[in-house]
């Protein structure tokens, strides 16, 4: 029984040193502030990043790691920036305050993570604002270094340059002061609260009054309308009775007026017919000859009007428009006449223009034009072709020839247009964003002596108290990508 457990626990010590080989195999040892495993920075690159790097730690003991590494080894970038930053330990014991800045050249991806020490200074929306801002951009165009160098110099500036104690003492009176003002608030929300339920109560107490007034007012005001209302009705159907009693008499004198009128109208129509004798007026001469058939009708079909009942009023209404439509003939065909004799007029100086066209345009400037240009010269040419042929007859229609005339000239114009129309030329328009100076921080970090070289996170005092151990990148802050 005792080799049997000796035997299990060889089997289990085996595994758990193979699986803790596996883990710990797949990240690189550390070269320092600035680890390049993939050959992309030169050494002089790396010198001043980590003199950057060291001489922040001195100040603040925030520990910052770049990492270019040449793969993930099938991991997303967050899992193995967040897993190197555990593995190595970034930032000093107990504080948590270390960030890794890792680059994947071959994935095209990038992390930055901040561990959970220093999420209260730069939380996940900060961390995406720097890496949009001063990381993506640079990547895009292939000046990695300047990238780099720029989001650790923002990172530092969005992190601030206090001491840990410094730091760890203002985030605490910072606490003080949310309590305070969450304290004061809370008071405050309670006297809010209790002059709310006061207000409340005298407001429904008014609003009871107001409501018993408004009830007393709309049955005022209802029986106020209903009262108009009724007085309307009265008025309108004696105005209505009045119309109707005096509706024979108004239709006699519009249809009497009508009769008067006729023969000046047949006068009108002769003398216009010596002025265009091609002109065809067989509508309006229709139109005159059939009036004493429609005013008899209309004489008839007013004596069956009752005026004493307002059943009959739609239909006098009826009579008495058809009666001032005979009346106003004579004024309908002297507008006739003019527009006529206008269109007459504007249709022999466009068919003089159109005659001089030939209906071609050579020279387009948009060849994806060339079949609209084309299509509206030939439909000019044909309605030009149209008008002259209509006009050279007997007895025609000024008004036809002047519409078809128009319609030739306006597509003309829009073909002549369209030809003169530039080419559609798209504007493209860059999406990488702002670009920011990579000096633009670069004040805040020029004080203090370099120390050189790359080997060893700590620099300074702080170096030498530290025993390692940052963690909490997994429940930290951040931002991931590619570009």
């Amino acid at each position: 029984m005792t080799s049997k457990r000796l035997v299990v626990l060889l089997l289990l010590l085996s595994v758990s040193v193979s699986l803790l080989g596996q883990v710990t195999g797949s990240y690189p040892a550390t070269r320092g502030p600035v680890s390049d495993y993939a050959d992309k920075l030169s050494q002089a690159q790396i010198k001043e990043l980590t003199s950057l790097i060291q001489r922040y730690e001195r100040k603040t003991s925030i520990e910052f790691a770049v990492v270019v590494v040449d793969s993930l080894h099938g991991r997303s970038v967050r899992e193995y920036a967040t897993g190197l930053g555990d593995f190595w330990k970034v930032g000093k014991a107990g504080r948590n305050n270390g960030v890794v800045l890792l680059w994947a050249p071959n994935e095209r991806a990038y992390s930055l993570r901040i561990a959970d020490g220093l999420t209260p200074e730069l939380s996940d929306a900060d961390a995406r604002l720097l890496t949009q801002q001063h990381l993506v951009p640079y990547f895009k165009r292939g000046d990695y270094y300047a990238g780099l160098k720029e989001t650790v110099q923002t990172t530092m500036a969005y992190l601030g340059d206090q001491t840990w104690d410094d730091r760890i003492q203002a985030r605490a009176q910072t606490a003080d002061r949310q309590r305070q003002v969450q304290a004061q608030a809370a008071r405050v929300a309670e006297q809010q609260q209790q002059a709310e339920a006061q207000r409340r109560q005298e407001q429904a107490e008014q609003t009871e009054h107001d409501t018993r007034v408004t009830i007393i007012f709309l049955l005022a005001v209802a029986g106020a309308g209903l009262a108009a209302f009724a007085i309307h009705r009265w008025r309108k159907r004696q105005q209505k009775l009045a119309e109707l009693s005096n509706a024979n008499q108004t239709i006699a004198d519009l249809l009497s007026k009508a009769e008067a009128n006729a023969p000046q109208i047949q006068k009108l129509l002769d003398d216009f017919s010596k002025e265009a004798p091609e002109q065809d007026l067989t509508e309006l001469r229709s139109q005159l000859a059939a009036q004493p058939d429609r005013i008899t009708k209309i004489r008839l079909d007013a004596t069956l009007l009752d005026p004493t009942t307002l059943k009959s009023y739609d239909e006098m209404i009826r009579l008495k428009t058809n009666a001032e439509t005979e009346s106003d003939l004579k004024d309908t065909v002297q507008g006739q006449i003019g527009d006529i004799r206008s269109a007459k007029q504007q249709s022999q100086a466009l068919m003089a223009q159109l005659s001089k066209e030939n209906f071609q345009i050579s020279d387009v400037r948009d060849s994806a034009k060339r079949d609209e240009v084309d299509r509206l010269l030939l439909q000019s040419r044909q309605q030009y072709e149209q008008a002259r042929q209509n006009s050279s007859t007997s007895v025609f229609d000024w008004l036809i020839i002047h519409d078809l005339l128009t319609s030739s000239h306006s597509q003309v114009q829009q073909a002549v247009t369209c030809s003169q129309a530039e080419p559609y030329v798209p504007s493209f328009r860059s999406s990488s964003g702002s670009e920011s100076s990579g000096s633009s921080f670069g004040s805040f970090f020029s004080g203090g002596s370099d120390s050189g070289g790359g080997g060893g996170f700590s620099g300074g005092s702080d170096s030498s108290s530290s025993s390692g151990g940052g963690g909490g990148f997994s429940g930290g802050s951040g931002s991931d990508g590619s570009y």
